[in-house]
């Protein structure tokens, strides 16, 4: 929507995100990567940007990306990790995993040693990307915080327009462009749409904005416990560089130990 952002062409491999950073694709070079941002010379734009949910928690991604372009801006969204966690465990049944298929939420969060690889390493893929501070100080190891805004998930959900107009002075985009008149929440859909000709919305596909059932509360409640020190973690990283707390944060901590009060952790990666 904004005439001065552009974002990448879609992969037709990997859901639309190029994952250039991590995995096999970053051996395939540079050239490839560009070619994901075709410019036309008459262009206003001036951001091009793609988005790809396993740069964050990735080991090797934060170094490459430094290497590659150094002067990046970096946006992070992120929601409650008990919320990403049962969200990825709902995607990857909806595209047909079988181990996902095979077990429950509650039997893959539980899965220990003598489980099978396949459970283990979807655990894994569940509950690693929501260690938010482990994986924001790897970012800050090459980033300086002013190159890095860490967006509350839940306020992109419920009021993009703020959001986005947070993220607009960020990027000391001029001028600002006024998201309101261009975002509708859609009843139907659940969620905030793009206005179209006038008085349509054009919502993202079907897959975007699932409804899930429920997570049960043993899940819940095992979640509470796994994240409870990660949590802490990032309050206080986030306090430290300045960063607002997010409304979730404050909802995962409320339960927080009292004082010194000892953490029951469950079995940890």
């Amino acid at each position: 929507m904004h005439p001065a952002i552009v974002s990448n062409y879609p992969s037709p491999e990997t859901f639309e995100e190029i994952q250039f950073f991590n995995g096999k694709n970053y051996y395939r070079g540079l050239d490839w990567y560009m070619n994901f941002f075709p410019v036309p010379k008459n262009s206003t734009a001036k951001f091009l940007f793609e988005k790809s949910a396993t740069y964050f928690d990735g080991e090797l991604v934060p170094r490459r990306v430094h290497a590659l372009l150094p002067k990046a801006k970096l946006v992070i969204i992120i929601i409650s990790p008990a919320k990403r966690a049962y969200s990825w465990y709902q995607h990857v049944r909806s595209h047909g995993d079988p181990t996902a298929l095979n077990h429950t939420f509650y039997q893959v969060l539980t899965a220990g040693d003598a489980q099978s690889k396949a459970l283990r390493d979807l655990r894994f893929r569940c509950l690693s990307p929501g260690m938010y501070a482990h994986h924001l100080d790897r970012w800050l190891l090459y980033f300086p915080p002013q190159q890095i805004s860490v967006i509350d998930g839940e306020q992109v959900r419920l009021d993009p327009v703020t959001s986005m107009t947070k993220l607009q002075h960020f990027l000391k985009i001029r001028p600002i462009f006024d998201y309101s008149l261009h975002l509708r929440y859609d009843a139907r859909k659940g969620f905030f749409c793009q206005v179209v000709n006038g008085d349509h919305t054009k919502c993202l596909g079907r897959s975007k904005g699932r409804h899930y059932p429920t997570m049960d509360s043993q899940s819940a409640k095992y979640l509470q416990s796994f994240y409870m020190t990660h949590n802490i973690a990032l309050e206080k990283l986030l306090k430290r560089l300045g960063y607002p707390i997010p409304l979730w944060l404050e909802e995962d901590l409320s339960d927080r130990p009292v004082n010194n009060q000892a953490v029951e952790m469950p079995n940890s990666l």
